[in-house]
């Protein structure tokens, strides 16, 4: 389950996410451009996918290159990784502090979360079997 994203370019810093429904809601007004549909692509981004780079190139060149710290929980176990637009080829995987221990490739990343999430699911990929949410 995915416990917390941070960054630099979120007002609060860090969204936090608890079991059960999260839900992203807009202001009462129901004003657009606040970052509902960007929030759903930087999920996508954490756990592999490429939309929000190739779609919001606007928003690297408004907010320069920046990371994604986040935290997967899975049983007892939590899982600490950032992602970044500089070199979004490479996920890190880190310690508690969120200090790098391992660079990945995605395909490696992407195997990881596949072993964590849908081990029984030996012959689909892990972006094939999010890609219908996520998208």
């Amino acid at each position: 389950m995915l416990k917390q994203i941070s960054s630099v370019v979120f007002r609060e810093g860090t969204i936090y996410f608890h079991s059960g429904l999260n839900t992203i809601l807009g202001d009462e007004k129901g004003s657009n451009s606040i970052g509902k549909s960007t929030l759903l692509m930087i999920i996508d981004f954490i756990y592999g996918g490429t939309s929000y780079i190739k779609e919001n190139s606007d928003t690297v060149k408004h907010l320069g290159h920046h990371n994604f710290e986040f935290v997967l929980e899975l049983g007892e176990k939590k899982y600490y990784f950032r992602r970044g637009t500089e070199n979004s080829d490479i996920v890190e995987e880190c310690n508690h502090m969120f200090i790098n221990t391992k660079n990945l490739k995605i395909s490696e990343y992407t195997s990881i979360l596949h072993n964590l999430y849908i081990s029984d699911l030996i012959h689909i990929s892990f972006r094939a079997a999010v890609s219908t949410y996520l998208s």
